[in-house]
């Protein structure tokens, strides 16, 4: 048998001679031996229980593909907020110029008496608790922010204060503004790469700390106009439905 590029191509016959086991082949173009663990069929999709499931229960091969979503999300605020009146007493500006240019008359800025940490501890609760997931039943922490606390992380101490016991992977991700969206994919990537379940995702930033200073600066002052905290955390969940985009599973003493 011929193909596009003139060379020979062995037969079906031929193949099942040379392979040892015997193999199968299906009219899909898939094969399958005794040794094999089983045949999958490509962008086939398998339903199951969406229930959740603590570490200690088997988790699926780390090759094949597990899709996910967001089941959870919460969010905090610091208490001290600054309005645009009170702008205008520091800069020359009015509440109408910036109102009518950014729709903003109040931000909330992180004071010295609270901490980045603490506030983000308080939403993943509250994203946990919306997701009826157990802080135990948490296998990754990702802290994204660009304003840390200290030059460690934030994760591992979200950690220690949501009182994971089984040790989840913890880290932070610095990417800006992208910070949060990148979080997103490395939970996706964790979940359909290494079989985790449950990852929850921290966004938070306290940008005040470096314009509160420096508000006659005109960039800077861009910046006071906006948001200056944010903190969003959501618990991505891996989902029992399969998108299988192998095309066979084989042990590894047979490859």
């Amino acid at each position: 048998m011929a193909n596009a590029s003139g060379l020979l191509t062995p037969s079906v016959p031929s193949l099942r001679r040379r392979v040892q086991p015997p193999i199968q082949i299906y009219r899909s173009g898939f094969c399958s031996s005794e040794r094999m663990f089983k045949r999958v069929l490509c962008s086939s999709t398998i339903a199951g229980d969406e229930k959740s499931v603590s570490r200690s229960e088997s988790r699926p091969p780390r090759f094949v593909s597990k899709g996910c979503k967001l089941v959870g999300c919460g969010s905090a605020v610091p208490a001290l907020q600054i309005s645009n009146v009170e702008l205008s007493k520091i800069v020359e500006t009015s509440d109408e110029w910036i109102s009518t240019r950014t729709g903003i008359r109040n931000r909330r800025v992180l004071s010295g008496k609270e901490s980045l940490n603490d506030l983000a501890v308080e939403a993943a609760r509250k994203a946990l608790q919306m997701a009826e997931v157990e802080p135990d039943d948490v296998d990754l922490i990702l802290m994204c922010t660009s304003t840390p606390e200290d030059l460690f992380g934030g994760a591992p101490q979200i950690q220690k204060a949501l009182g994971c016991k089984n040790n989840p992977l913890s880290y932070d991700i610095t990417a800006a503004c992208s910070g949060f969206l990148l979080g997103l994919v490395s939970a996706a990537s964790h979940i359909r790469g290494t079989g985790f379940r449950n990852v929850l995702v921290v966004g938070a930033d306290a940008l005040s700390r470096f314009v509160i200073g420096r508000i006659e600066d005109p960039a800077s002052f861009l910046g006071m106009l906006r948001v200056l905290y944010c903190c969003k955390p959501v618990t991505v969940r891996r989902t029992d439905y399969l998108v299988l985009t192998c095309i066979v599973m084989v042990k590894v003493e047979d490859i």
